[in-house]
Formats: C-alpha cells, structure tokens, sequence
C-alpha cells in the first residue's frame, strides 16, 4: 500500500513539476529534495520513474514544437458547392494517391489534383490571384482543393478525363 502510495506521489510531482531527461541518479536526487524516501523503491522503479518523465517530457515538447497549421481563410469556400470532400478525396485518390506534393514522373502536373502550372495560373488569375505562380505541389491542401473546385465549377471533368469519371 505504502509503495503505490510513494509510486503515485512520485509519478505525480514528475509530471508537475516537468523533471525531463532524466537519468535514475538525478530522480533519486529529486526525491530526496521532495522529501520521499527512495530506498524503499526497487532500483528498477527509480529507473522507470526517470524514463517515464523523460518520456513525458519529450512528448510535451514535441507537441509545442509542432506546427501549426494556419486556419483556412474564407476565400476558400468560394466553390465548397461545387464537389464535396468527398468527392475531392475521390479524385485525389485517384490523381495523385492522395499526395498534396505528387509530382508526375515529366514534372508537368503537380499537386492531389495534377495541375500543369499553365492550368494552374489561369484558374489562380481568375479566382485566386496571390497563388499565381505557386508551384501547385507546394501549395497548401485547402488551396490545392479550392483550386481543384474552382476548375471544376469552369470546366467540369475535362480537365480530370479518366479519374473525373470516379467523382
């Protein structure tokens, strides 16, 4: 009783306190200056205790260092009428297999949706001025789909012969 008691006070005080990286000498420091009695804890326990704050800590940190994405501006629902997500996924699975960076094997369509650049900036100059000149594969998901439905909304499947016929 007494054991799981120091367990989860220790376990506890770690995770509070953001002792991070760790080894078992530094955890039975930090217990003595917390005022809990380490010898009654297996070797093996103060271990595990260093290595789980560690990997707390790690896992913090890397959540914070995460990036993020930036909120999708208004402008990409101008034609969210046009083609579902589903429908999109649909034909991005069929285009590019999903990926937002596919470049085909001559480098001329690129992107989920295989825009060839000159495709690309025209529909950019008509409905979204600041991603003309983008390199389609670079550019961000919801752009690459608001593009796709935009060219959808002027052309329909023309531009997608065989996988618009899967949307």
């Amino acid at each position: 009783m007494k054991k799981n008691v120091i367990r989860s006070a220790a376990l506890a005080m770690c995770l509070s306190i953001g002792l991070g990286a760790c080894n078992a000498d530094q955890m039975r420091l930090w217990f003595q200056m917390k005022g809990i009695d380490h010898t009654q804890m297996a070797s093996t326990d103060v271990e595990w205790w260093a290595w789980a704050s560690t990997q707390y800590w790690n896992a913090v940190i890397a959540e914070a260092n995460k990036p993020k994405e930036a909120p999708k501006p208004a402008f990409v629902d101008k034609f969210a009428h046009v083609l579902s997500d589903a429908q999109l996924a649909r034909l991005r699975q069929c285009e590019s297999g999903g990926n937002y960076a596919a470049v085909s094997a001559s480098g001329t369509y690129r992107g989920a949706y295989q825009f060839s650049r000159s495709t690309w900036n025209s529909v950019a100059k008509q409905h979204y001025p600041e991603w003309n000149g983008v390199d389609p594969a670079a550019a961000p998901p919801y752009v690459q789909d608001a593009m796709t439905r935009a060219l959808w909304a002027q052309m329909g499947r023309k531009p997608w012969p065989h996988c618009g016929l899967k949307v």
